[in-house]
């Protein structure tokens, strides 16, 4: 069976359990209607929902009946303390919880603040799939000040990437948007997503750039764990038999993601078995791994010289940069890809590097946002 987005029928043993809202539906005793489809992912959708009695809209994330038990112990307590946070670090605002039965099992469900599309979709559409270097600058810069914001919290992201940077939008008149798209397959009604649209193009000028309301979202990789979950971009640490992750890993995808976000492209590409990719690692970046990484049973037949065709990140840069902006760039991207994880930059050593602050009117923009939607519907 064919659908046009979340699988309905993908068994729970394999992730899925999808929750089949329709528009108009009611959620949580009536409190929330759904009127727009937002997005989905591998373990949830996401839908914009209005509450008539503030009146305000928010987003209702439903995990999939797989996905909810561990979003219940892990992600939610991290949604829990990250809104406690400084507001201006642009994390996303968690407004409650509640659970939604769906007749083949209950769905935790997260109320947040409604969001845009996200900066990986601006890249796509962006020549060549690369940002200007202010752009990366503004992108970089907050996601600098929110990892040290987390990190100062001993909270790790685990997902640094683009397409978990989001655009900010306050959501007040949908009136001008299409109608939502359902398509019948069989026993399910399906939505098609409408994402929220804001007005901000890839090329902006450094001016427009720096009102970007930016934030960053999606923590189900979050927290502070200690074995390997997935591969972290490639960070050394987390392909080892002992392997382990902690917020300099962040550091390390932070490092990748600037590399992406100028270039279009990966830093580096490795394959085959650990002690190569490590050693693939090692030539592209220009460094030395730790001495006690090389008693690890993944590592035992590690050869420095066993590496396919490797291209340093300078070099990779320069394809893409003015020669006058390759040498910080090379800095800061080499700064958090060190392979020894102690000796990366930190998330304040990253805001530092990044030098760009959010401006004034800016802030003054985001706290009203938050002041006005925060806690309307704590449940």
């Amino acid at each position: 069976m064919s659908f046009p987005e979340e699988p309905f029928d993908l068994p729970l043993s394999e992730g899925g359990g999808y929750y089949p809202a329709i528009i108009g539906q009611k959620l949580n005793g009536d409190k929330f209607e759904i009127v727009r489809k937002l997005g989905y992912g591998p373990r949830s959708s996401t839908w914009l929902v209005f509450r008539p009695r503030d009146p305000v809209y928010f987003a209702v994330k439903i995990f999939t009946i797989a996905a909810s038990d561990r979003a219940k112990t892990v992600e939610l307590p991290i949604v829990k303390a990250v809104d406690k946070l400084d507001s201006n670090l642009g994390l996303p605002i968690f407004q409650g919880s509640f659970w939604e039965d769906s007749g083949a099992g209950s769905h935790l469900c997260f109320v947040l603040n409604p969001l845009s599309t996200s900066v990986q979709a601006l890249q796509l559409g962006a020549n060549h799939h690369r940002f200007p270097v202010h752009v990366v600058q503004r992108i970089v810069g907050t996601v600098a000040r929110a990892l040290k914001g987390l990190h100062d919290a001993g909270i790790m992201h685990g997902a640094i990437k683009g397409d978990n940077i989001f655009f900010l939008t306050p959501v007040q008149f949908l009136h001008s948007e299409p109608t939502p798209t359902t398509v019948k397959v069989k026993k399910y009604t399906t939505v098609r997503s409408q994402p929220l649209n804001h007005r901000f193009k890839w090329n902006d000028k450094s001016k427009i750039v720096a009102d970007w309301p930016i934030g960053f979202d999606n923590f189900g990789h979050g927290g502070l764990p200690t074995g390997k979950k997935y591969d972290y971009l490639s960070a050394p640490e987390t392909l080892l038999q002992r392997a382990s992750c902690s917020p300099q890993t962040d550091i390390w995808m932070l490092g990748y993601m600037t590399f992406y976000l100028l270039t279009g492209d990966v830093p580096f590409y490795s394959s085959g078995n650990v002690s190569k990719r490590i050693a693939t690692l090692c030539a592209a970046l220009e460094d030395e791994l730790p001495e006690e990484w090389l008693s690890d049973n993944k590592m035992k037949d590690f050869n420095p010289d066993a590496h396919g065709l490797v291209t340093s990140i300078n070099v990779g840069l320069a394809n893409t940069l003015q020669e006058d902006e390759i040498a910080a760039a090379a800095a800061f991207i080499k700064g958090c890809l060190r392979l020894d994880p102690q000796k990366r930059f930190s998330a304040e050593d990253c805001v530092g590097s990044a030098k760009q602050e959010i401006p004034t009117h800016v802030k003054r923009e985001l706290d009203v946002f938050w002041y006005e939607t925060r806690g309307l519907c704590k449940t």
